[in-house]
């Protein structure tokens, strides 16, 4: 299958060459086209618009930050649909709302393009593995047409419902990494003005109740090292735990936990953790009783 892919930062770009590696002819429109040298080396034709794009191929997959952004690629004077036949699919991997997702969808049917959302989880050393999880909402024909790609990119596929219903899944997850995170962060600090390392930490709740995936993740990868460059960013946690909130609005449920997490990641944000993953929390709660756990 000919694809497009349009996103190719920390999550698209490993995406894109599971892609290649598979043998499919591969289009990429990006706004820096110089980034994405290596691609056009592993044999991908970049191209000078997201219409282009939308002609060239039969699936487009999209990795974008933001559901304006992912509005614009689309539906913009030069996006996919002013490219893209009837027939054309859209894989949308964007962590955004599932309203806009169904706005989107309806706008692209009534073209003839099909789209579903698909939201994808296992971080980028996920996805630089070709492991990661994709919850996906749209029709089973349109997933079943997008799946041979997603097996490419990742190790799992879970159709969860109608268009809107992987994102909705995507938000309930999110919730629970952003507070699993928070939790561990602030134990980390406890633990070191209790002179209990990092490493110590990790060796023995590795085999205790206190186990988790964040726990397997955030600390060997970021604390322990005392690097926080790549992975998820606080600010784009930010941005999900507001999706969240948004849909418990909606519904009229309240979220006391996650209104408290989105807060405090608001705040480490705001406090120059913006762009650093999630896990450096553990310096924000840290800066208030004197430790960094930065690497010198």
């Amino acid at each position: 299958m000919d694809a497009g892919i349009i996103g190719t930062g920390t999550m698209g770009k490993p995406m894109a060459h599971h892609i290649l590696k598979a043998g499919h002819a591969l289009f990429v429109y990006a706004r820096h086209p110089e980034k994405v040298k290596d691609l056009e080396l592993a044999g991908a034709v970049i191209v000078a618009s997201p219409a282009e794009v939308g002609a060239r191929s039969k699936c487009v997959i999209l990795s974008l930050p933001f559901d304006p952004e992912v509005e614009e690629v689309l539906l913009g004077e030069r996006g996919i649909l002013a490219g893209a036949p009837p027939g054309t699919l859209i894989l949308d991997t964007t962590t955004g709302s599932p309203r806009a997702a169904v706005q989107v969808a309806a706008v692209t049917k009534s073209k003839g393009v099909e789209y579903i959302d698909a939201p994808i989880s296992g971080g980028v050393k996920g996805a630089v593995e070709g492991k990661l999880t994709f919850i996906v909402g749209g029709d089973p024909e349109a997933v079943k047409r997008a799946m041979p790609l997603m097996k490419r990119m990742g190790q799992n596929v879970f159709p969860v419902g109608p268009v809107g219903s992987g994102r909705a899944v995507k938000a309930l997850n999110q919730i629970i990494s952003a507070l699993n995170t928070l939790t561990l962060c602030e134990t980390v600090v406890l633990g070191k003005k209790l002179d209990i390392s990092p490493e110590t930490l990790f060796e023995v709740l590795s085999k205790c109740a206190a186990n988790s995936y964040h726990l397997q993740t955030k600390l060997p990868q970021f604390i322990i090292p005392g690097k926080f460059d790549g992975g998820h960013r606080i600010e784009m946690m930010v941005k999900d735990l507001e999706i969240a909130l948004q849909l418990a609005k909606e519904l009229n449920t309240s979220m006391m936990l996650t209104g408290l997490a989105t807060q405090m990641y608001r705040a480490g944000a705001s406090a120059g953790y913006a762009r650093q993953d999630i896990s450096a929390m553990v310096n924000f709660l840290g800066s208030f009783v004197g430790l960094d756990f930065t690497a010198t």
